[in-house]
């Protein structure tokens, strides 16, 4: 067990009986019953050992040499699982963040339609009221589900990729699947963000294409892709998808006019944090997660992401730069 100067335990792997011995444990090294125990303090740090290895209960030296060791070590070793715990907490603080952003949007929609005082102060009749309401606007009930059923499936993003991202050991169920119905089940979710910015969906498949991976992450990887389409995409164009077959893989082939990409961009867009430099002008960019995950994803599927784009296609609307930009993710066949 290592404590630092404020008597704080920065790292403990002592067992439930060691720890009710410490106040036994005086010296450096010292026999223990049928245990060798010590204590060495430095600097107001303090670390505390216990061993059953026979060479270390023979050779009180041998365990102060260890016991020295760690000591000077400690201060390293509790920085590094100080970074560890800052990361650990930034990935659940960004979880929860983004989760009740999700649910306050669901909440929106909901009480866009049904208003919340209307509800209150109605004791009964509420299942006619909603009736009411909603037969009296078709369009927004119906809009409003689709985006309600949009920030359910982002919530489901947000829990996968916690799971299988921050998991040392992440279960994958790597099945062969038909590519074109795994890519339609998150396609339809953005069905409605298209419409809004007047882009036409064509998906082609030449046969059908199946492709071995865990269905649950891949549908994560394709999730943030296409809502990275819809942030950026040209309005008023076409998003044209293809999946065809290549050598040993499946290939989904991603065509648009989206924000300009820059030649220094083209490797960064995929490192966490980065935003790119127009996303970043025109106010579009976000935390600069979203294709990160996607190519960590990809990559636990032996998959992979990569971006090309046609420089001489650049031109600007509204003073927003476009340009021709290809997303090809390649994923394997069955082995």
């Amino acid at each position: 067990m290592i404590s630092n100067s404020e008597n704080e335990t920065i790292f403990c792997n002592l067992q439930a009986g060691e720890k009710d011995q410490i106040h036994e444990v005086v010296n450096e090294s010292m026999r223990l019953g049928g245990a060798r125990a010590g204590v060495m303090v430095k600097d107001g740090t303090k670390v505390y050992g216990f061993t059953n290895n026979k060479d270390y209960i023979l050779s009180s030296q041998k365990f102060r040499t260890a016991l020295s060791v760690i000591m000077d070590s400690a201060v390293t070793i509790g920085e590094v699982i100080a970074v560890s715990r800052q990361a650990v907490n930034k990935s659940t603080s960004r979880l929860l963040h983004n989760l009740t952003s999700l649910n306050a949007h669901n909440i929106q929609e909901i009480y866009s339609l049904l208003p919340q005082e209307m509800l209150a102060k109605r004791t009964s009749g509420q299942v006619r009221l909603v009736e009411d309401l909603v037969s009296k606007q078709m369009r927004d009930t119906a809009l409003a589900l689709l985006r309600i059923a949009k920030n359910n499936a982002a919530m489901k993003t947000e829990f996968s990729v916690f799971n299988k991202l921050f998991d040392s050991n992440p279960k994958l169920q790597r099945k062969s699947h038909n590519v074109h119905k795994v890519l339609m089940n998150v396609f339809y979710i953005f069905f409605a963000d298209f419409t809004d910015k007047d882009v036409k969906v064509e998906v082609e498949c030449e046969g059908i294409q199946m492709a071995y991976f865990d269905y649950e992450s891949i549908h994560v990887a394709l999730f943030q892709i296409i809502e990275n389409a819809v942030k950026y995409i040209q309005p008023k164009t076409d998003l044209s998808v293809c999946i065809y077959e290549l050598a040993d893989e499946i290939v989904i082939d991603f065509k648009m006019i989206s924000l300009q990409i820059t030649s220094g961009e083209r490797k960064l867009i995929f490192d966490e944090g980065f935003s790119g430099t127009y996303s970043e002008k025109t106010g579009k960019s976000g935390s600069g997660i979203g294709l990160s995950r996607a190519k960590d994803i990809l990559l636990l599927n032996s998959a992979s992401i990569e971006v090309d784009f046609d420089s001489s296609t650049q031109h600007t609307l509204l003073g927003v730069p476009y340009q021709n930009n290809t997303f090809l993710i390649r994923l394997p066949r069955k082995k």
